[in-house]
């Protein structure tokens, strides 16, 4: 397996698939489903794109360590930078949509203010909080792993896994919860081991790992459906161990694919990761699942799946393009240089 070295559309176009995921995830467990008395069809339809939440969130993350981890910055204000200018996002995304649902539903709170304007610190966005301090902590993280041995990181790779991704899954989480620190710290550690070491793995054996956990994670959902009823934890097993496992097959499948560039895929790639913060919001979840796009009416199961990725798509296209607009004003008003100036006078 050969490494790259730049960026590829290959892998953008994965960082794409990976927003789809999440935001087809939040069809599955946003939506109002009435799944008492519902029938095993149509809850397999219901939670048929739950599994793929996690899946998503680890392949954004992978990709981000295949590129990060073998980097050595040369100060520290070079990672500050890299980590404000996703704070900088966050913060507009959050403190947008804060107004523009205080304004929808004529109701304002003080509480929501602060958080709003607050994003990270009150964990508006768990997986954005968790990211921001992963990119922050980078520069450290690399340091040591450009002294690891193959086998110290292995090793390294055991523990953190068996922490991260293993344990939480019954309910152990002093280490990691769900798109916690320490999983997407496993997670990074694993995409830093891809980029240096070559694994060679046959493409059966990782279509069959896809194939094979994500309907593990479907069947979990079904059976403690029956075991613990519909208001349960019914999702337990779609995070986790088997989104991991799902997550590093599909990536190394598109590591394989010859290197391409395609502008029009880098594009989109660039702006998918505002996607995630527009739609995951406690004001935009409601307006989008419960009012915008209310697919609770339907009954036939084929137009319940086929919403939900009709649905994704038009959200991650439309959100891009709002993207580009934010960009267009950061740029106007210089605030990321800004930022950037000042990150250079206070870091040495």
């Amino acid at each position: 397996m050969s490494k790259r070295i730049d960026r590829n559309s290959s892998l953008e176009l994965l960082r794409i698939i990976s927003m789809l995921f999440i935001v087809m995830n939040h069809y599955s467990g946003e939506e109002p489903w009435n799944m008492k008395g519902a029938s095993l069809v149509n809850v397999i339809s219901y939670q048929l794109y739950k599994p793929l939440g996690q899946v998503g969130v680890d392949i954004f993350v992978l990709i981000t360590g295949y590129f990060l981890a073998s980097k050595v910055d040369a100060n520290y204000a070079i990672s500050m930078k890299r980590a404000s200018k996703v704070w900088l996002e966050v913060w507009f995304y959050s403190v947008v949509v804060f107004f523009a649902g205080s304004f929808y539903y004529s109701h304002f709170s003080i509480v929501n203010m602060v958080k709003g304007f607050l994003p990270i610190v009150f964990n508006n966005y768990r997986f954005a909080t968790a990211y921001i301090i992963l990119v922050l902590l980078a520069p450290f993280i690399n340091k040591l792993l450009e002294k690891l041995s193959k086998r110290e990181y292995i090793v390294l790779l055991i523990i953190t896994i068996f922490c991260g991704e293993v344990i939480p899954v019954i309910g152990n989480t002093t280490f990691s919860l769900d798109k916690g620190f320490g999983d997407i710290l496993a997670v990074y550690l694993v995409g830093g081991y891809i980029r240096r070491y070559d694994i060679v793995t046959k493409k059966f054996h990782l279509i069959f790992a896809v194939i094979a956990t994500y309907l593990f994670m479907l069947v979990s959902i079904l059976i403690l459906w029956k075991i613990v009823g519909y208001e349960g934890n019914i999702t337990r097993f779609t995070y986790g161990i088997l989104p991991f496992i799902m997550a590093i097959s599909i990536f190394l499948i598109f590591v394989e694919i010859p290197s391409f560039t395609n502008k029009t895929i880098n594009w989109f790639a660039s702006s998918v990761f505002a996607t995630y913060l527009m739609t995951e919001n406690i004001y935009a979840d409601k307006f989008i699942w419960t009012e915008l796009f209310n697919t609770t009416s339907y009954e036939n199961p084929l137009l319940i799946s086929g919403f939900g990725l009709l649905i994704a798509v038009f959200l991650v296209i439309i959100t891009v393009f709002v993207d580009k607009f934010r960009v267009l004003l950061f740029n106007h008003l210089k605030l990321e240089r800004r930022i950037y100036r000042i990150i250079d006078k206070i870091v040495f």
